[in-house]
Order: C-alpha cells, then sequence, then structure tokens
C-alpha cells in the first residue's frame, strides 16, 4: 500500500472523479459498478458525474454510497445541453479537486480531458475500450483530440491499446489494465429446469433442443446479423436448439425482421435489456458472440466465469481471453458458415463442450478476478499521480 505522503498528498485520500455515460446494463458499466464496490475507500475519495442518471444499474451504483452528480446532457454533446453539461463539470471540478479524473468512453473521455485539463487537474486519464472500425470520422476526430488532452490512456486489451497509438498517442502514455470478472457470482453450474423457467427464456420442446445464449448491445459492432445466419444454418441442418439474445439497441427491429426472413423467429427470443445476467448464463448450453470489434468484452468474461462453453469471433481482445481448442472456440468474424461449424461442434459434442467450459472458469479463477483488476486500477491511479507530481516540480503548473 502506498503511503500518501509520498505522492505529496500529506495526510489525505487519493481524489479520484469518474466521468461517465449513464448506468445501462453495459459491459462498461459493468465494469465500473463491480470497480466502485471495491475500491479502498480507506485511500480514495471517489465520486462519480455522468452524462445523464439513467438505466437499470442505476440504484446499485447509488448501493455503493458514492456522491454522484448529473451533469443533465442531452442525447447530443453539440447541443446546448452538451455545453451546460461541461460547464456543470468544470463547476464539480473546481469544487472537489480531484487528482485524478478518469473518463470512459466516447463523450465522457473528451469532456473529462477538456474539464480536467481547463481545471489543471494532475492526472487527466481516457478509458479507451474498442478499436474504431465502427466510429465516423467525426467521433475518430474527437476520440483524437481526447486522447490528445489527456495525461494517460487504460486501454483493456494490446490490440486497444494498439489503436490508441494510430490515433496519436505515445506508447509509454498508455497503461492496459484487462477487464476482471467477479467470479463469486457464478457457480459454473448448470440452471436446472425450474431455474432456467423463471426468467422468460423460449421453452424446450424437447430435452434435446439445447439453447444457444448471447449477451450484448444490438447494434454493428456486435453483429448479431452473422449469429441470425449461422442459426439459418443449423437450422437447415436440422438441429434441435432455441436462441436466447439479452441486449438491446438500434439493430432490434431490424433483427428481428431478419430472424423472420430466414426463418428462425420462432427459434430465437429477443430478451430485451436485463439486468440478471448472472442468472440467465447458467442456463445457457453454450454462449455465443459474433462480433466485429471487441475490447475485452465483459459478457464474455462472465460467460467463461460461468462455465459456459463459448463460441466467439476472433476480434479484439477475444484471442488474448479464450483460448482455441482448451477454453472454447475462436472463428472468424462475419463467417456464418464457420460460426454454425464450431457451435454444431459445441451442440453435439456435450463432453467437449463441459472441458472446456470447465477449464474457461479455471482461468477466470486464475488469471481475470475482479479484485485483481481494481488492485491494477489503484496501482495505476497511484503511479500516475507520483509521475504527475514529478512533472510539476520539473514545470509548475497551478490550478485555476
Amino acid at each position: 500500500m502506498s503511503d500518501p505522503r509520498a505522492l505529496g498528498l500529506p495526510g489525505r485520500r487519493i481524489r479520484l472523479l469518474y466521468v461517465v455515460g449513464n448506468f445501462v446494463t453495459g459491459g462498461a458499466e459493468r465494469h465500473l459498478l463491480e470497480m466502485w464496490r471495491r475500491l479502498d475507500r480507506t485511500r480514495f475519495d471517489v465520486r462519480i458525474a455522468c452524462l445523464k442518471r439513467e438505466g437499470a444499474f442505476t440504484p446499485l451504483v447509488e448501493a455503493t454510497g458514492l456522491p454522484i452528480t448529473d451533469l443533465r446532457v442531452g442525447k447530443r454533446l453539440y447541443d446546448p445541453s452538451g455545453a451546460a453539461g461541461l460547464l456543470r463539470l468544470v463547476s464539480l471540478v473546481r469544487e472537489f479537486r480531484p487528482d485524478v479524473i478518469h473518463g470512459y468512453l466516447f463523450g465522457p473521455n473528451l469532456f473529462a480531458a477538456l474539464a480536467g485539463r481547463w481545471c489543471g487537474v494532475p492526472v487527466v486519464a481516457v478509458a479507451k475500450r474498442n478499436v474504431d472500425a465502427f466510429e465516423t470520422a467525426r467521433q475518430i476526430a474527437v476520440q483524437r483530440r481526447a486522447h490528445a488532452l489527456a495525461t494517460h490512456v487504460t486501454a483493456v486489451s494490446e490490440e486497444v491499446a494498439t489503436s490508441s497509438v494510430a490515433l496519436g498517442v505515445p506508447r509509454e502514455r498508455i497503461t492496459v489494465i484487462a477487464n476482471g470478472v467477479d467470479v463469486a457470482r457464478f457457480s459454473g453450474e448448470d440452471a436446472t429446469p425450474a431455474e432456467a423457467g423463471g426468467l422468460g427464456l423460449p421453452a424446450a420442446s424437447s430435452p434435446a433442443q439445447l439453447l444457444i445464449g448471447a449477451v450484448g448491445c444490438l447494434a454493428p459492432r456486435k453483429d448479431f446479423g452473422t449469429l441470425l445466419g449461422a442459426l439459418a444454418l443449423l437450422a437447415k441442418d436440422g438441429l434441435a436448439f432455441r436462441c436466447a439474445i439479452a441486449g438491446d439497441g438500434p439493430d432490434r427491429d431490424a433483427l428481428e425482421a431478419q430472424a423472420r426472413s430466414l426463418g428462425v423467429a420462432d427459434r430465437v427470443a429477443f430478451l430485451g435489456e436485463r439486468s440478471d445476467v448472472d442468472r440467465l448464463l447458467p442456463a445457457f448450453d453454450v454462449f455465443t458472440l459474433s462480433s466485429r470489434e471487441e475490447g475485452i468484452p465483459n459478457a464474455l468474461l462472465e460467460a467463461m466465469a460461468a462455465a459456459r462453453p463459448c463460441v466467439v469471433t476472433r476480434v479484439g481482445g477475444n484471442a488474448e481471453v479464450l483460448d482455441d481448442g482448451r477454453t472454447g472456440w475462436l472463428v472468424p468474424p462475419e463467417n456464418p458458415a464457420a460460426l454454425a461449424g464450431a457451435l454444431r461442434e459445441a451442440l453435439l459434442d456435450r463432453d467437449e463442450a463441459r472441458r472446456r467450459g470447465a477449464a474457461a472458469r479455471e482461468a477466470m479463477l486464475t488469471e481475470r478476478s475482479i479484485d485483481a483488476m481494481v488492485r491494477r486500477h489503484e496501482a495505476f491511479y497511484e503511479k500516475a499521480l507520483g509521475l504527475a507530481a514529478e512533472w510539476s516540480e520539473r514545470e509548475p503548473r497551478g490550478r485555476q
């Protein structure tokens, strides 16, 4: 444990301000919730600023007891509500005087970088959780500006770190901190029929009709259209299965229409946004992600912690987490035939599926614990602040 006095903070905790979008049931939001629950309050004085106080995780975030400031930003950063929200954040920064400000995701990264630099916060960090395959030219320009203003970048994988370098960030300013998972939330056991029956999942017509499950935002980067194409191939082969997709997003109507056009609508249930994924996962016989882009998806880590056989695309940090042939299956993206082939193997060879699922859980227990991830963040803040103190001694910079 570091002595605050060694960081130039005699007799007090490090003041840490997070800037986030909202509290919907996404991977980044789950990651933050678990971290806020575990940060050492004896060493860190933590506050949260959100662009909009909404989402299913809101009561859970409130239960942490951390102060939350709603910046009341509308749907667009570039309208009057965005400007007003940025001014509210500046006011909060001047009142709280954080030692570290850490933005998460697109809009909050920009707000954190602008307010942090404007107010002279020693450590201004932005979090990068994806590569930039699906951002518009304007969004990439905004990302580039936020990264240029930040003193530090945290990335969830080496590939994501490389994408920050492509935005012009020197590699020495980037710290890779992979996502962790609260393995204790998952037993690794299958759900009983009674447990599964109360979750709103599609009922099986026979014991042979196994359940394929997926969790994620229904957006282009997740490419659930490729999953539906793979399911149509499995149905054509006569396999007995059903599928549940937990999540919501802009592509939902189009995906439901695609399921109907492919003739699999009676096998696929769109569950909408769910806050009980830890209860859903044990009911899945196979977990899958058909993403075109990922950082390190929390949904995959949680499925592995729940000992689910996982079939996912080889994109982003997935291959940094899942060992093809040992802890699951990796397939190329945008390839329904390859995805169908791996799903077929996982559905038909149940012994092999269980073996890989058990190995996945063991990997999460030994390599990806949530506590280790939190400790790495704490160490990052302390080290970054120590470096900031060294820089300020060389070139003094007062707060406005």
